[in-house]
Order: C-alpha cells, then sequence, then structure tokens
C-alpha cells in the first residue's frame, strides 16, 4: 500500500489500482476480497483502513479531520525559535573567546619575537613579506636575547596582567611582586640527529634521532649580561650544553622555546562574562630541517582555563541575584532548548514506535486475512525519515547544549568549543528543514522520492 493511495480515496478498488501501478503488481479488487471475509475480520479490516488513512495525513490534514492539536508541529517551532536565540548567544561568546586567543597570540609575537611589525599580522594575498626567518649566527643570537630579555621583563613592561605559571601563585592578585628565582625556567627542546662526520671529503650521517630536553636556570647577572649584549648569550648557552655553532647546523632541525604565562582576562562588553584566568602555553619553534641556512621562526600559543584567581562583577545583577540579567538570559534559554529538545525526542520516538507496530498489524492482515502479502517497498512508506531526522538533530542538539553548558561553566577548550559549534549547527539546519516539510515546501515532491532524497542529503552531511 502508498502513502498517496492510502490517504487521496477512501475506497479500496482505487487503492488496489494506484498500488499497481507503483509496486507493478497485478490489479487486486480488495473491495470483494472484503466482502467474502467473515463480519469479525471485516470490521477490523474497516478499522485499520480508518487507521491507515489518519496515519498517512499531514498535521494540518488531521486539524481538519479530528480538529486533532498538530502539537508536535508546534513543538518543532517553539524549538526553531530558541534554538535559534540559543545560535546567536553562543556565537558571540565564541566570537569573544576567539577574539581573545588571536589578540593574545598577537600579543606573544610581538613580545617574544625580535622585529615583529603589524604588517605581520594581517593575513595578505601576496604577503606583503616573507616567512619570518634568521639567516646567521648573528641573527639567531639577537633573537634569542630578545626572546630571553622579554620572557624575564614580562612583568614590568607588558601593557596587561601578565603573571608567570608558578606552582604557588600568590594569593593576594596576579600583579603580586615575586622573587627571581621563583620565575619558572624556559624549556628547550632541541630535534637533532645523532651525528655527521667527514671523512676525506665524505659526510656520513648517523640520522638516528636525538631528542634533547634543557631548562635555562638562568641568573639575575646573566639576564643582565644579555640585556646588555646579545653576543653573551651564546656563551651562557653554552655553559650549558646548548650550542649552535657552524657544525651544528646539519644536526639540528628544530629548536623549540617553551615557557607558561598566565594572564585574566574581562571584556566589558560582554555582560554575562565573569573575570577568568588562563594559562598561556608559549612555543617558539626554529626551524631548520630543510638545512638551507634560512631558518624559520613560528609561535604559537595554546590557551586554557584555569581555576587560578576568583572575579566578580559588582553592577549589572539582579536585585537578591548573585547573576546577572545576561547570564540567567543565556542559562534559562539552555535549559528551555533543553527540556525542548527531550520532549520532541521522545514524541518522535514514540511516534516511529507507533509506526512500526502498525505497519506490522497491517504486514500481518495483509498476509493472514487477505493472502496477500504487502511488498517490502510499501513497508518502507510506514518510516518517516523526517522523523528519524528530527530525532537525530535532537540528539545533536542535547549534545551541543551539554557541551555548552559545560563550556559556560569554565570547562574553556577550544576542541570543545568546535564540537559545540558543530553540534548545535547540524541540529538546528536539520530543525529547519524538518518545520520547512510540516508546511509543505516539499509536498510537490512524490514521498517515496521526497525520503529517498533526504536520505541521501543526510548520509552526504
Amino acid at each position: 500500500m502508498s502513502r498517496r493511495s492510502t490517504t487521496d480515496r477512501s475506497d479500496y478498488n482505487d487503492n488496489a489500482s494506484n498500488a499497481s501501478n507503483t509496486s507493478r503488481r497485478p490489479t487486486i479488487n480488495f473491495q470483494e476480497l472484503m466482502e467474502d471475509l467473515p463480519e469479525h475480520d471485516r470490521e477490523t479490516g474497516e478499522r485499520l483502513r480508518r487507521h491507515l488513512q489518519f496515519f498517512f495525513m499531514n498535521p494540518m490534514e488531521k486539524w481538519k479531520v479530528r480538529r486533532q492539536l498538530p502539537y508536535k508541529l508546534l513543538l518543532q517551532v517553539l524549538k526553531i525559535v530558541f534554538v535559534t536565540m540559543q545560535l546567536i548567544l553562543f556565537a558571540e561568546m565564541r566570537m569573544s573567546h576567539v577574539d581573545f586567543l588571536e589578540d593574545t597570540t598577537t600579543v606573544m609575537r610581538h613580545r617574544f619575537l625580535k622585529e615583529w611589525n603589524d604588517d605581520r599580522d594581517a593575513l595578505q594575498y601576496p604577503p606583503a613579506e616573507g616567512r619570518y626567518s634568521v639567516y646567521d649566527d648573528q641573527g639567531l643570537s639577537e633573537h634569542l636575547g630578545f626572546l630571553i630579555n622579554s620572557y624575564y621583563a614580562i612583568r614590568n613592561d607588558s601593557f596587561a596582567s601578565f603573571s608567570y605559571d608558578v606552582v604557588k601563585h600568590p594569593a593576594e592578585n596576579l600583579g603580586a611582586q615575586i622573587s627571581f628565582e621563583s620565575i619558572p625556567p624556559i624549556e628547550v627542546l632541541i630535534d637533532r640527529i645523532s651525528n655527521v662526520t667527514v671523512n676525506n671529503n665524505t659526510y656520513d650521517f648517523d640520522i638516528r634521532e636525538v631528542k634533547d630536553t634543557k631548562r635555562l636556570n638562568l641568573t639575575a647577572q646573566e639576564v643582565f649580561q644579555i640585556g646588555q649584549s646579545d653576543d653573551t648569550v651564546r656563551d651562557i648557552l653554552a655553559t650549558r650544553g646548548i650550542t649552535f655553532l657552524p657544525e651544528d647546523a646539519l644536526k639540528i632541525s628544530t629548536v623549540q622555546f617553551k615557557f607558561r604565562l598566565r594572564t585574566i582576562h574581562y571584556s566589558p562588553t560582554a555582560g554575562d562574562q565573569k573575570p577568568e584566568c588562563y594559562k598561556i602555553a608559549v612555543s617558539i619553534k626554529f626551524d631548520n630541517s630543510r638545512h638551507t641556512g634560512q631558518v624559520h621562526v613560528t609561535l604559537s600559543t595554546v590557551v586554557s582555563y584555569v581555576n587560578v584567581c576568583n572575579g566578580r562583577i559588582i553592577k549589572g545583577k539582579l536585585p537578591g541575584v548573585g547573576w546577572s540579567f545576561d547570564t540567567l538570559l543565556i542559562g534559562g534559554t539552555d535549559i528551555f532548548v533543553l527540556i525542548l529538545c527531550i520532549l520532541s525526542l521522545i514524541l518522535c520516538c514514540r511516534a516511529l514506535i507507533k509506526a512500526w507496530l502498525l505497519q506490522n498489524k497491517t504486514s500481518d492482515y495483509f498476509e493472514n486475512v487477505l493472502r496477500n502479502p504487502i511488498t517490502v517497498t510499501d513497508q518502507l512508506d510506514f518510516l518517516n525519515l523526517w522523523y528519524v531526522m528530527i530525532v537525530v538533530n535532537d540528539a545533536l542538539i542535547i549534545l551541543g547544549t551539554i557541551a555548552k553548558i559545560s563550556i559556560e561553566f569554565q570547562d574553556f577548550d577550544n576542541s570543545l568549543f568546535t564540537l559545540t559549534s558543530i553540534f548545535l549547527g547540524m541540529g538546528a539546519l536539520l530543525v529547519y528543514v524538518g518545520v520547512l516539510r510540516y508546511f509543505g515546501f516539499f509536498s510537490q515532491y512524490n514521498v517515496r522520492i521526497q525520503n529517498l532524497n533526504f536520505l541521501f542529503f543526510f548520509i552526504f552531511i
């Protein structure tokens, strides 16, 4: 039995004719079969026919026939309003953190890379300048001296609340003074091959990989000397087993300088955002893997949330409430969307289960009573893939909302931001498609073709 033949006509002769056209089976007069059945089986068939007619109606047809409120449709419309609001609020929060990450990386480049300029911060094609690199021993010494001086002076000459990532942070605030001996050392990671020797104008490469890790525990006097002259940095590093001699050029592939800082982030333009403390893991890489004489220099940062400081907003709170209006709006929207999606998930799962039970009942009646089993194609008409789509988007939105709530409770993670964006974005897209389907925007297509097209669309996503 096809969906179109069941909903458009009430008499079994026309149903049989339409079914024969779609499934290419011989025409069967179901009305005559029904008349030959016992009274009980005939009444069961009539009830089944009415049930099938109502089952394959769309929400608006059900409203006209039985005045049954299309609550699932209204729930989807309500859900799309609040999911859209949730996406807007999440996009604002995401934009604030993305700007913070980009600005932090920009500050680190200007602070620790010698002669870094604003032109390199802007993405241009073709780029205004070549790759940031060093080309000789003198240039390398100047960059290393600049890096070390900037690290030990970060608290004194920076227009931001930067602090070192010490094991036990002072309780007062990020600006509290700490002794020079408490400053964490810079970690140096050297990736090189084992050895290169020259015998009778023949180079012998021992390409076994060697990874050395050093810690620069510099004294105040050594830092002062590096500040006075960049040339002293080579001798100071050599006393700690770190050398960049000409004969090392073929051995060393990469050298990374790593250290961690802490900072506080607060945006007055985001009323829902509390002051937050973050750890900034900075990695400056000198890449000599191509051994061409051009050493590329890159800086990368990884920002993570740490519970190292407590912050609160003095203004903007509701009377008698510990949260601001924006915080209550965001939290209330998340909870309401979660409730709507759970209700929608339950209702659509129930509808799919009822459709499966009706399909079994119909198949049993046609096979055991009418002695004419329905085809697999007709059985698939009972599977409403739009309900399947709603179940999928509800699951995506529920996962995305839970991840969003986790982020709002200070579980800052860039990958979690990305997953939340994917879950909420895909869930909202499927909600929009489902509501358009309910309003009949796809009614010009045959039901089977429609379901098949959506199946391909879902697999593609």
